[in-house]
């Protein structure tokens, strides 16, 4: 069985490889949106996508920061993250579209890539691919 600190280090490993492959795609799809349409729709995509990144960064850091601490605390940390993380993305969207002249489908578009990203990368952890903790 794993000890507190193998897990936090998995973790922080899983979060650092999940910010990295969604600023991968924030920059492939910024691309894509600068080589298709304009300058305009690409720096919103990458709104979108810095969105995304910023609040899934503030996220790994409200859970994974803490060092070992019991599960029960973590868990806490947990819900109490994503429910500061949804007020952020709430807060960020309203600042971009209010203040920066942002097309709002790209970057929507790559918001949802970004979050899409974040679930899929959760999916082994989700499905007993990763071995569980027991306090």
């Amino acid at each position: 069985m794993p000890d507190q600190q193998q897990i936090l280090g998995e973790g922080r490993l899983t979060a650092s490889r999940i910010l990295a492959g969604q600023l991968l795609l924030t920059a492939i799809i910024a691309a894509g949106f600068a080589w298709w349409a304009d300058r305009q729709t690409a720096s919103s995509s990458l709104v979108g996508g810095g969105i995304g990144i910023l609040t899934t960064a503030f996220f790994a850091l409200r859970v994974l920061g803490g060092g070992a601490r019991p599960l029960r605390s973590v868990v806490r940390a947990f819900y109490v993250g994503e429910a500061q993380k949804i007020v952020l993305t709430v807060a960020l969207f309203i600042i971009a579209i209010k203040w920066l002249e942002v097309a709002f489908l790209p970057m929507f578009v790559t918001y949802m890539v970004t979050l899409f990203m974040f679930w899929f990368a959760l999916l082994p952890a989700m499905s007993g691919g990763v071995e569980t903790y027991k306090e």
